[in-house]
């Protein structure tokens, strides 16, 4: 199968294209893809390379002597108007967009859009649209997680959280203090995201507890690094800022933690947060705090779920 990815660099996006095309491989399928920069693509060129039969206008170099694509694949608002217009001039290939755009839906061939995204009070989805639980990404469960090894993700300020590094302290300082009158010796382990703000790492209290958490920012973990501490960790504490981080955790089969932040804008992502902390997929601090403990929840397979789901339809 040929799949050229429409790409716009941005690690979220790119996780969730590779989570597709892992998924499709798990399922057998053998799977060449060509990544394909939205910084190469012209709207115009595409544009008038479609009207006049190829004749005018160019493709971008990366895609000369390509096999034509099966699938052309999408994420981010960057990729859209390339993303039709490529499928025009390919007109055998199927397109599809992995989030919920923000141009009409039917002009795609297929939509992969994460519940959080999907508000629309319609009593049928769409055939070609799928209703994932999160957005997809490219873990599965291994089943390496070490026992007693707890892993905290922070995020920071966004359109809907603020950050306070105070509070944020003030939540580690009593994970901390909990997990040391357990019985048993905890390993704890600490990154940072490039939302974070760099002074957090500098806070005295990380010096002063040198011994009892190992801190990582990201500045210093090599690509790969955090998907591996996803496989290792048995728990993992995320910020509530951090979606993606929360559904690769427990897509990875950890207990997943919830540190608070405080929140800004209501939306429909703040409520599918909220919602998944009441049937308890996530574990707010607060509640580990007075005593309660993990459910038991099976690891999420979205991508997998989106792979039957789509080759069902390519069949």
């Amino acid at each position: 199968m040929n799949i050229w990815h429409l790409t716009d660099h941005k690690a979220g996006h790119v996780a969730q294209a590779r989570g597709l095309f892992a998924a499709l491989e798990r399922a057998g399928i053998d799977v060449n893809v060509v990544d394909v920069s939205v910084n190469d693509l012209s709207n115009y060129a595409l544009f008038f390379h479609w009207v006049s039969g190829g004749r005018i206008g160019q493709l971008p170099k990366v895609l000369e002597n390509q096999k034509q694509p099966d699938l052309i694949v999408g994420v981010g608002h960057a990729t859209h108007w390339s993303l039709i217009l490529l499928k025009k001039c390919f007109p055998k290939a199927k397109s599809i967009v992995l989030m919920r755009p923000t141009i009409p839906i039917s002009l795609f061939d297929f939509a992969i859009v994460p519940a959080h995204d999907y508000s629309d009070a319609v009593p049928n989805v769409p055939d070609h649209v799928f209703i994932s639980q999160g957005v997809l990404n490219p873990l599965i469960d291994q089943h390496r997680h070490e026992k007693n090894r707890h892993l905290i993700l922070i995020g920071g300020a966004s359109k809907r959280y603020s950050c306070s590094e105070q509070e944020l302290i003030t939540q580690i300082q009593a994970l901390l203090a909990k997990l040391s009158h357990q019985a048993e010796p905890k390993t704890v382990i600490l990154t940072t995201s490039r939302r974070t703000p760099e002074t957090l790492v500098e806070n005295e209290f990380f010096k002063t507890n040198a011994d009892k958490i190992q801190l990582f920012p990201v500045s210093v973990t090599p690509a790969g690094w955090l998907f591996e501490q996803l496989q290792l960790a048995e728990v993992v504490w995320v910020t509530q800022d951090s979606g993606s981080m929360l559904f690769e955790a427990l897509t990875a089969g950890c207990d997943v933690g919830l540190l608070a932040m405080p929140q800004i804008k209501k939306d429909t992502v703040t409520q599918a947060t909220k919602l998944l902390s009441e049937q308890r997929f996530f574990l707010p601090l607060s509640a580990y705090l007075q005593g309660e403990n993990f459910r038991s929840v099976d690891p999420l397979r979205e991508a997998d779920r989106v792979s039957d789901w789509l080759l069902g339809r390519l069949n």
